[in-house]
This record gives C-alpha cells, structure tokens and sequence, in this order.
C-alpha cells in the first residue's frame, strides 16, 4: 500500500510541475524575444542640431506616425526647403558620428554616434563620403539633398533611431528635439507637426580663412588680391582695410566668400580686415596683414664729386643714399665702364662699392636704385673716375 499512496502522490504533484516548467520555458522566450526586439538603452543621446543648412527655413512636409512613417520609422520627418530650391541644398550632420550605412538606390546614410544611437538621412542626391568610419562633425555638410528613392519631390527624409548594438536588431526612432529650440513630442494623430517651418543655426562662431600670395610683412610691386572665407558664415560679410568694418549690419549680406585687392586700397602698407556673421546674428573679426603696396620708383643718388686714382689699384666708390618713401632702399646696381649707356648685374645694399685695379683712362659710375618691392630708378650717371 505504502507504494500506492507514492504513485498517487506523483500523479497529482506532476501536472503541476509540467505546468510551471512551461510558464517558466514561455518567460524565458518572452524575455529573449523582448532583447532581441527592443533597442539596448542609449548611454548618452547627443544633443542635435537641424540637418538642414543655416538660415534656411525648412518645412515639415509630412510628420511623425502616417504614410511611410508608420513602422519602426515613426518618428521620421520629411523636409523641403521654403522658397528655395531643396535639390542640391547642402544637408549637415545633427551630431558628431561616423558612417554606418550607405545605401545608393534610396541615397540612405546612416551615422552612429555612439551608445547606440543613430541617426538617418534619406533621398540624398549625393554624399561627401560613403566610405565606411568616415566621421563628421556636427554641423559639418555630409551630403546634398534630392529625390533619389522618391522621384519627383526632392526633400530630406531625417530620422533619429536607437538600436542593439548590430546597428539593425530592435530598431526604434525617437521623437526629436533640436538645440535650435525646436521639441516635436508625440502628440496623436496622422503626420504631426506637418507644417511646421524650422531655421537652423549654425551654434559657433563663424570661422575666417585667407588665401594671398601675397604675404604678411612683405612689399609688392603688382596689385596683390586677398582672398577669404567664412565656415559656419551664412549672415553675411564685411571688410575694410586698416580699420575694424562696422559690426552692426553686414556690406554684403548672404555672402560667404569674397576677396580685396591692394589697388583698392592703394600704395602703403596695409592690413585686411574682414567680418562674418553667422546665420544666427553670431561674429567673428579676423585681419590679414600687413601687406605692402608700391609701385613708385626710388630716386637716384645725387652725383659724386669726380675721383682720381693711380692705374692698376683698385678704388672705392662711395654715394649719398638714394630714396624711397615707402618700401625703403634694398639696393643698387653699379656700372663703372666708359660707356655713357652702360649698364651691369654687379649689385650691392650699401652705397658703395671696390673696384678692381683700373687700367689708365676715363670711367663713368652709374647707378640703378632698387627698392624693397622690387621697383627700379633709370640707370644715372653720378660720376666718374680717372685713373692715370
């Protein structure tokens, strides 16, 4: 008997073991399937800027959660400039990251920013660079926008998205921000916030660069032009020479390039200054110089009192200085020879100059001043030697 109440014991305790092992199976699985569909938490989702180009307003065409924005994407937004030409228009990555993905047929990049957070620019005419780890800055210009994926309508197709750490598994997008101080939350219904017009700021300072042949601390003899650029400009620029421009509305508004040339501003020695405004009213004062300008000649040394000197011995040579009001004097060129149209590489910063031992006869000194811009005086006869 005692056997009997052991099997009737197993008999009844055993569906329920079955039962809790199943439960236990059906959580196991719930909670792997839960890991590999939902998107490992962000450590740190960076602050985003729009991706669209500074200054430019952007509307939303088509919002969060209807058409094509209804999956994983939900929270994607499409955007077309307001008055302007979208195709081409440059698109800037909304955070710092790297190249993920590159799909051709829909002009898709993808650039992780760490942490698992991605963000997605789609219809894109082209790309700066495909090339997988490519990094870009935020803000810096990734690609152009079009209609590649959506023949017809040229936009910007953005979208926000956490992940596992595939890049692919458990993706997610997020309902989007921006440090310009536009918040899209989720608020219901089909394609909201459709209509909303957004401008994006550059967030720093604009940066200047020069390109010129023509260096600092240097003289020239030919019109010099100077060349400059604003990154992060959009705003507009102006320059002026010798003095800051005025910093309460730009000469040439919209512009972000220009250039000077030395004939603007005519002979002396000068200095470039230039300033650029950001999209967002942001400036930034940058000079290049001095630069010298000088296309005059110098004078001529006065004439020298006539010398005398033994035959076959050498005899120095000397003058009053010649002149040049700008550059200064670099130099002389000397000829000493009976030729009254004589003229000689022999050159010398001082003025004055050794002769080699002379033959009997009667030597004519002539000169050529040159100074620091390279400009030259007539060739000048200040004097003569007779060796006897």
């Amino acid at each position: 008997m005692p056997s009997l109440r052991t099997t009737h014991l197993r008999s009844s305790v055993l569906p329920q073991r079955r039962s809790f092992v199943s439960l236990l199976c059906w959580l196991t699985a719930l909670f792997a399937l839960s890991v590999l569909s939902s998107p490992a938490p962000v450590s740190a989702a960076p602050q985003l800027i729009l991706p669209t180009p500074p200054g430019e307003p952007w509307a939303i065409i088509q919002g969060y959660a209807c058409g094509t924005h209804n999956a994983w994407d939900r929270y994607s937004l499409d955007l077309a400039q307001v008055g302007g030409p979208t195709y081409n228009a440059p698109i800037r990555a909304a955070a710092a990251g790297r190249v993920w993905h590159w799909e051709a047929r829909s002009g898709t990049i993808i650039l992780s920013h760490g942490g698992n957070f991605f963000t997605m620019y789609t219809h894109m005419a082209r790309a700066v660079s495909t090339a997988s780890g490519h990094a870009f800055e935020a803000g810096e210009t990734l690609g152009y926008a079009g209609d590649r994926g959506a023949p017809g309508v040229p936009h910007l197709h953005f979208t926000a998205f956490t992940a596992n750490s595939d890049g692919w598994s458990g993706k997610q997008s997020v309902p989007l921000s921006f440090a310009e101080g536009y918040d899209l939350p989720e608020v219901g219904g089909c394609s909201q916030h459709q209509g909303t017009v957004m401008t994006a700021a550059s967030l720093q300072d604009p940066q200047i660069s020069f390109s010129s042949p023509a260096q600092p601390d240097t003289w020239y003899n030919s019109d010099q032009r100077i060349e400059f650029a604003a990154r992060w400009g959009g705003g507009g620029l102006s320059q002026s020479w010798d003095a800051e421009p005025a910093g309460d509305a730009p000469m040439f508004a919209g512009h972000t390039d220009g250039y000077a040339t030395m004939g603007d501003i005519g002979e002396g020695m000068h200095t470039l200054q230039v300033r650029a405004w950001g999209p967002d009213g942001r400036q930034t004062l940058a000079a290049y110089g001095p630069v010298g300008y000088d296309i005059t000649p110098p004078s001529n040394p006065p004439d020298i009192a006539a010398l005398r000197a033994d035959a076959n011995t050498p005899i120095d040579v000397t003058w009053d200085a010649g002149a040049d009001a700008l550059s200064g004097v670099a130099g002389y060129r000397v000829y000493i020879g009976p030729d009254e149209d004589g003229s000689d590489a022999w050159f010398t910063e001082e003025p004055l100059v050794r002769t080699p031992p002379l033959a009997a006869g009667r030597y004519l000194v002539r000169v050529q001043t040159i100074d620091r811009a390279g400009n030259t005086s007539a060739w000048a006869t200040i004097g003569a030697v007779t060796v006897e």
